[in-house]
């Protein structure tokens, strides 16, 4: 028995490298599964690779009417939604005083009011139904910050405390809601990061009390867990997948062991 069998998933951001690492990780564990993004060249490939177990439906998160339309077809080919894993995100840059509204508006209208478009599209559905799973892609920015990055920051954030306020509104009815805050993970935003040339993958890996950063499939796990009865006693939580990124002040400035 797979972990998620009878289980029908969506995942927006599906075809970016943990959307699509975690579309993989579910239907290998029985699901049936709906891949979600404005990226439909990208998103046909991936959920033609997973075969009839999935389906593409291409999804602005920022529109209500996209996102709604989406929840549906997973409902209407599938036959219920049981796992929402909101995970797009898009995010503009610089120090505050010199922020684009626009971009401001837009950062915060993925990956913040997208998510909550998602729990409001899906919710009914899971409340017919008896019960559901909700995983939100947060950060660790959501919980700490750097410079240059308030509109990513102050998204995730938010979103940590929607995630709580979603699983105290609807514990009661059998659905779970938890974040996810991955530390650096390999994927094509962390690349467009490194090609600001300000930083390295070499020094942002020895940041990482592991000295590496962390891969696609590690966070698929993570949101598997989540998503099945296994974590059936978790809610309302912003569990850190961060390879020990802020586990690490070090004042001393002693080195750790090699």
């Amino acid at each position: 028995m797979g972990r998620l069998d009878d289980k029908v998933a969506m995942v927006t951001g599906g075809s970016g490298g943990i959307g699509s690492a975690t579309l993989k990780r579910f239907v290998a564990e029985g699901a049936k599964v709906v891949c979600a993004d404005i990226d439909e060249e990208r998103g046909e490939k991936v959920a033609g690779e997973l075969g009839d177990d999935a389906v593409f439906v291409r999804c602005d998160v920022s529109s209500l009417d996209d996102v709604t339309a989406a929840v549906d077809a997973a409902v209407q080919h599938f036959g219920s939604i049981d796992v929402l894993f909101n995970n797009a995100a898009w995010s503009s840059g610089g120090y505050v005083a010199d922020l684009d509204p626009e971009a401001w508006d837009r950062s915060l209208r993925i990956m913040l009011t997208g998510p909550m478009y998602g729990m409001k599209a899906a919710i009914p559905y899971m409340l017919e139904q008896g019960g559901g799973s909700i995983v939100n892609t947060s950060s660790v920015y959501g919980l700490v910050a750097s410079p240059g990055v308030a509109p990513y920051c102050s998204a995730k954030a938010g979103l940590i405390n929607l995630t709580k306020t979603t699983a105290v509104e609807y514990g009661r009815r059998n659905i779970r809601v938890n974040a996810i805050c991955p530390g650096v993970v390999e994927t094509p935003m962390f690349e467009a990061v490194l090609g600001t040339g300000l930083t390295t993958r070499e020094k942002v890996a020895e940041m990482h009390a592991l000295g590496r950063t962390i891969q696609p499939e590690e966070i698929a796990n993570l949101v598997l867990f989540l998503a099945s009865n296994e974590s059936s006693a978790i809610t309302g939580q912003a569990v850190v997948i961060d390879g020990g990124l802020l586990s690490d002040c070090n004042l001393t400035g002693l080195p750790p062991v090699a």
